[in-house]
């Protein structure tokens, strides 16, 4: 799981397919090799989103492969797990 976007949207994925980048975003630019962990952190804004996507380019050949997805609201320790 290398060079994937993380996002934020209101739009229910099981109803509207993501388009790649097609929403507030932030790029992780880097190889992430297996069992390692990365994090992402939006600039700080007073919009409130329901959905995490996270994603990577069809062209891509890299897998991705998540044990555990973990969204923190900054200035919080309350988080949800998936």
């Amino acid at each position: 799981m290398s060079f994937f976007v993380a996002g934020l949207t209101n739009e229910d994925p099981a109803n509207t397919a993501p388009v790649y980048a097609d929403y507030h975003h932030v790029k992780y630019n880097a190889e992430l090799p297996a069992s390692a962990t990365a994090s992402v952190s939006f600039p700080p804004s007073s919009d409130k989103f329901r959905y995490v996507i996270i994603q990577q380019r069809l062209t891509d050949s890299y897998a991705i492969c998540l044990a555990e997805v973990k969204v923190f609201l900054r200035g919080t320790v309350q988080y949800i797990s998936y």
